[in-house]
């Protein structure tokens, strides 16, 4: 009996889980949601390092690029180079953008469940600052403050016996 009772419960998590979801499509330059068009697309595949999704008269309202930078992650036997791979997602026109580690479906999904882009086909201010808010610059923030650190160097000479010349220290 309890054996029914968790299956039965899993089977009701998974119905509920799936009736939520939404189905993102990329389909003919169409970006459709569970069916409907939404708004255009132009060049988002597999292999296009850019992705600018459109309104219906074809004016750009975001623009996604792919940012691979080598050496800047662990090397791993399935990441070799340390490879960090992340989405700029730029809001044409607000002058704002935010970074992603997300496939392209997803990225789309989590601007259409924002409401960033209104039903007219521009983009929302208010809400696009939100996702801003919500997603941030992480990665680029990470390696501008990494690269802009200054190293310390300190410079001891209170050495006993006292040796001629200047002794550095770094790292410490």
């Amino acid at each position: 009996m309890k054996i029914v009772k968790i299956i039965f419960l899993v089977l009701m998590l998974t119905f509920s889980l799936v009736n939520f979801s939404q189905e993102v499509k990329f389909k003919k330059g169409d970006i459709l949601i569970d069916g409907t068009p939404w708004i255009k697309y132009q060049d988002c595949g597999t292999f296009d390092s850019t992705c600018s999704l459109l309104n219906n008269q074809k004016e750009e309202l975001v623009f996604i690029k792919t940012i691979s930078i080598q050496g800047e992650e662990p090397r791993t036997p399935s990441n070799p180079q340390g490879t960090l791979s992340y989405y700029e997602i730029v809001f044409v026109g607000q002058k704002m953008k935010i970074e992603m580690q997300n496939r392209q479906k997803t990225i789309v999904q989590a601007i259409y469940n924002s409401k960033a882009i209104n039903e007219d086909g521009t983009l929302n201010p208010d809400k696009v600052d939100r996702l801003v808010e919500k997603y941030g610059t992480p990665f680029s923030d990470r390696l501008n403050r990494s690269n802009t650190s200054p190293n310390t160097i300190i410079i001891n000479n209170n050495q006993t016996p006292q040796r001629s010349g200047l002794n550095i220290n770094l790292g410490r």
